[in-house]
């Protein structure tokens, strides 16, 4: 196995294997919309080969970095080479990683999958007479299949409808990770602490609850921002930090426009829920330039520019102003600072776009480190 099972680092809660022509644009959308409002880190090749090309490097790295294999077996499923060798790859990490594997039989019988029958056994048939002189790659699909089948999962027809059988898969996933339902009255009790994250999305965004509410945060890293001049150096030095839970941070050495933005969607955010968002920062002891910046937070698809100008705020990183324009220490030593607030309604697709700006007043500014920017319940 390319990636061992020392490796200590988990990227990802789950994985999914389906066949993109079947059902990606039906039964996969709602599956992946459902478990990243549940919280639930998913990969999802998007890029999918659906021509008989070999599983990619990547995705064997993805398949050993998740706790669970989410294998959606559809008619078609067997009919695609780069399936089988993902479903040969997750049944191995069954074996040798311990790796949770959860099937969904999408209008197929488990039988079926086991003993390679129905339209699995045309399918197979095909492969025989193409890949005739790797017969040892067959069995091995054959195998993996045989292997599925016998593993307790989700038939979809004893389900009243598709919304019902995705809703228990996500139920059972949030419950295996401890993730507790925006809905829970006592979600507080058992969620996840807000001060114990995790890194998703490849090291660039932190996932938590809040304590109390079991609400969801995020933070997105250094890394995950749009910030203006960032790969230069003479302006911009990325770092490790002691203090940072991410891979690096952020630290500005000389800059006159100074513009640092972060995007999140709205799905991965807790429904009906009043949201801040925060710069996470700490400052150098000769920082300068910083007294005065801008702040706006602002629905990408649902307002427009202008409305967006009005919520702007002005923000100071030291010096004299309101209360809520200057920043406080947080308890991990690192300071923040409001940038703005929204309500996320219903968790219906679109983006909050968070920006830090100071670009009016030429004047050289350094001195900032950045950790990242923070969505938090409030």
């Amino acid at each position: 196995m390319s990636h061992t099972s020392s490796s200590k680092i988990q990227k990802y809660d789950a994985f999914l294997s389906f066949r993109g022509v079947d059902i990606r644009k039906t039964f996969v959308s709602h599956l992946y919309n459902a478990l990243i409002q549940g919280g639930i880190n998913v990969f999802k090749d998007d890029e999918r080969l659906e021509t008989g090309k070999s599983i990619s490097d990547e995705l064997p790295k993805a398949i050993e970095e998740s706790k669970f294999a989410i294998v959606i077996f559809s008619k078609s499923y067997a009919s695609s080479k780069w399936c089988l060798d993902e479903l040969a790859h997750i049944i191995k990490c069954r074996k040798e990683l311990d790796q949770i594997v959860i099937p969904i039989f999408y209008n197929v019988d488990p039988s079926d999958v086991r003993h390679q029958t129905q339209t699995f056994a045309e399918s197979f048939s095909k492969h025989e007479e193409k890949y005739k002189d790797d017969m040892e790659k067959i069995q091995s699909w054959r195998d993996a299949f045989a292997e599925s089948g016998k593993i307790v999962g989700h038939h979809l027809q004893n389900y009243k409808d598709e919304a019902d059988c995705i809703k228990k898969v996500v139920d059972e996933l949030m419950s295996s990770l401890h993730i507790k339902s925006d809905d829970d009255d006592d979600a507080g009790d058992r969620g996840m602490d807000a001060k114990s994250p995790i890194l998703i999305d490849e090291g660039k965004m932190s996932f938590s609850r809040d304590k109390k509410t079991g609400k969801k945060c995020f933070m997105i890293a250094a890394r995950g921002l749009d910030i203006e001049w960032s790969n230069t150096p003479d302006y911009w030095e990325w770092l490790p930090h002691s203090d940072s839970r991410f891979a690096e941070v952020a630290k500005l050495k000389w800059v006159c426009w100074l513009d640092i933005r972060g995007k999140i969607e709205t799905r991965r955010l807790s429904k009906r829920t009043k949201y801040v968002a925060y710069l996470v920062f700490k400052l150098e002891d000769k920082f300068h330039g910083l007294e005065t910046v801008n702040a706006v937070v602002r629905f990408v698809d649902s307002m427009s520019v202008k409305e967006a100008e009005q919520r702007a705020s002005v923000v100071h990183f030291a010096g004299r102003g309101p209360r809520e324009t200057l920043p406080f220490k947080r308890g991990d030593g690192w300071m923040e600072l409001k940038m703005g607030e929204f309500f996320n309604d219903a968790g219906e697709d679109g983006d909050v776009d968070a920006r830090l700006m100071e670009t009016k007043h030429l004047e050289a500014k350094g001195g900032l480190i950045v950790q990242g920017m923070e969505f938090r319940p409030e």
